[in-house]
């Protein structure tokens, strides 16, 4: 009898929603990857063959038909994209410049215990970064305890560099 009294507790805190904490906003982001400039949307909505020719270019699951870059003022697009961590989804940004090299990574909100994945060390392995780069997740570090967010990080930074190439390379403002 005793034991059904701990475990209804134990129960309440298991079901607990996970809240995920905001590290930086959007446009704090955007300040920090792109100093001074300013920003055009450019958002698409995939149709089915472009949805899988991301997919096929990629080699990574796409789960969004929507595409949110900006063009920033001083050359170079700021993608704001999400992954499933192991939990929740992250919110990440990707830099890259005109020619469709990564210039850095931020993660912008995720759960606090998996926070790991915003240390700079790991965020500066995706710098130089291309479509020629081949699997990010062989050469990015993957980090013991957040594994599934860092490989999915990985997975959506490639995924991104192949949405670049695909729709958004050449693109004027």
């Amino acid at each position: 009898m005793r034991s059904q009294f701990l475990l209804v507790p134990a129960a309440l805190i298991a079901a607990a929603p996970v809240q995920a904490w905001e590290y930086i906003s959007v446009a704090e982001a955007q300040r920090a990857m792109f100093p001074g400039a300013t920003f055009k949307l450019h958002t698409i909505t995939m149709d089915t063959n472009q949805f899988y020719s991301l997919m096929k270019a990629s080699n990574v699951t796409v789960w969004s038909s929507t595409i949110r870059a900006w063009k920033a003022s001083t050359g170079g697009w700021f993608f704001l994209d999400q992954v499933l961590g192991r939990d929740d989804h992250i919110t990440y940004a990707v830099a890259l410049n005109d020619a469709g090299i990564v210039t850095s990574v931020e993660i912008i909100d995720c759960i606090a215990t998996y926070d790991q994945i915003r240390r700079p060390y790991w965020l500066a392995q995706f710098k130089g970064k291309t479509t020629a780069s081949g699997s990010l997740v062989e050469q990015v570090e993957i980090i013991s305890g957040v594994s599934l967010s860092s490989e999915h990080v990985a997975e959506g930074v490639r995924r991104i560099l192949a949405a670049h190439a695909l729709f958004f390379a050449g693109k004027k403002g």
